[in-house]
């Protein structure tokens, strides 16, 4: 889940709370009293959610019972109903409206607003400022989402040393792997306010050639070497010998002992210098001084044929930066895409009923593939985005299979 643009963009900068961002909690006590009594609420609210994404139903209605204890005429009927839900799902449910609510009043220090555009069309709920933590799908998708820390942050994947950015899963790591000379790999990382991180604790290799096994849909590794640190924590660093260019670098990282592995896929046609990246403008980009929410907005054609054409030059961009490595990039012309795309379900209904219901089933499929590739291209995991670029191309034949048909006749 890439990422102040996902607030930005997905949200309306939070436009989907209740309350805006200068909103503070209720007037009654004095200012003093009714930020401690604030800070008690969101506590408990927090322990709720903690165990939500725990997938802990038990302990998140014991906690929300206890936020009902001390919380205030507003808070109170929003836990209240959520604590009344029969399961877990019915619970989550109906912490949305809880959480829209205290994700638009200022937090005490420690907390952070975070946002998941994929449940229930975004929601946004309060956490411990630190990695996603997302209680609306626990486990199932755990770092699904964004915390809204530091303004611009997440947003920010320009390289501090000439390589490639990504977000870590956690949505709080930023990843940035280089070459800067022949036979060498690094991999910096910075915290979700862009600061250096010492990497002293990590582990991690670098896969340099690894084949596939469709009998249990996994990949082997044929030849890696080991990510060790550098004296000073700055940077893990691999020997990885003579390689022709382009060439492939998959960064495996644990960044806590027993946490489960990152996957970071680095592809480099060059060394790489402490400049940053250059990169050629895509023929579908629009300048980047532009707001992100105007950059991803396409001019919708008034030939329904031009919008078909739009979504195919898209697609192929899209297919060109993921053999390039160039994952952050994809999400302009895969949101563009979407935006297309709703604009062609719209125009629908001149298609006779099977074509109709064909291009509204391969707008649903192009749309949610649209976002997990804005939120895989953030990730760096090439074999999901792949993945994800499959889905779209599969949805944007389909579209063709019916214009195409229907020019035929």
């Amino acid at each position: 889940m890439s990422h102040v643009k996902h607030l930005a963009v997905l949200a309306g900068v939070l436009g989907v709370v209740l309350l805006g961002p200068g909103a503070r909690h209720p007037a009654g006590a004095s200012t003093a009293a009714a930020q401690a009594d604030f800070g008690t609420q969101v506590a408990e609210y927090v322990r709720a959610q903690e165990a939500l994404a725990a997938d802990d139903f038990e302990e998140a209605r014991r906690a929300l019972t206890d936020l009902i204890a001390v919380a205030d005429s507003v808070v109170g009927p929003l836990a209240r109903a959520a604590a009344g839900a029969g399961d877990i799902e019915s619970m989550r449910s109906a912490f949305k409206p809880l959480s829209e609510l205290l994700a638009g009043m200022d937090l005490p220090a420690g907390y952070a607003r975070a946002y998941c555009p994929m449940y229930d069309g975004g929601s946004n709920w309060v956490q411990v400022d630190g990695p996603v933590r997302n209680p609306y799908y626990g486990s199932m998708m755990l770092t699904c989402g964004v915390v809204d820390a530091a303004p611009g942050a997440h947003m920010d994947h320009s390289p501090r040393h000439g390589g490639r950015v990504f977000m870590a899963p956690d949505s709080f790591h930023h990843i940035e792997g280089t070459y800067p000379e022949p036979g060498i790999f690094r991999l910096y990382a910075t915290d979700n306010y862009r600061e250096p991180v010492d990497v002293t604790m990590w582990m991690g290799r670098v896969v340099l050639q690894e084949d596939y096994d469709p009998a249990t849909d996994e990949f082997i590794e044929l030849e890696t070497a080991a990510l060790l640190p550098s004296p000073d924590g700055a940077y893990l660093e691999a020997e990885v010998g003579d390689r022709a260019l382009p060439a492939d670098f998959i960064a495996k990282i644990r960044m806590v002992e027993d946490y489960p592995e990152d996957r970071f896929d680095f592809i480099f046609s060059e060394p790489t210098s402490a400049a940053p990246v250059r990169t050629v403008a895509a023929a579908t980009d629009v300048p980047a001084t532009l707001p992100l929410a105007e950059r991803i907005r396409p001019r919708i054609p008034e030939a329904t044929r031009d919008i078909v054409s739009g979504i195919d030059a898209r697609n192929d961009e899209i297919a060109r930066l993921v053999a390039e490595g160039r994952f952050t990039e994809i999400f302009i012309p895969a949101l563009q895409s979407k935006e297309l795309a709703l604009a062609l379900d719209q125009r629908a209904e001149a298609l006779p009923a099977e074509g109709r219901n064909q291009v509204r089933i391969a707008v649903r499929s192009l749309v949610r593939a649209a976002w997990l590739l804005d939120w895989y291209g953030d990730l760096g995991n090439k074999q999901q985005v792949s993945e994800a670029h499959d889905v779209f191309s599969e949805a944007v034949r389909g579209i063709n299979q019916v214009y195409d048909g229907a020019a035929a006749r």
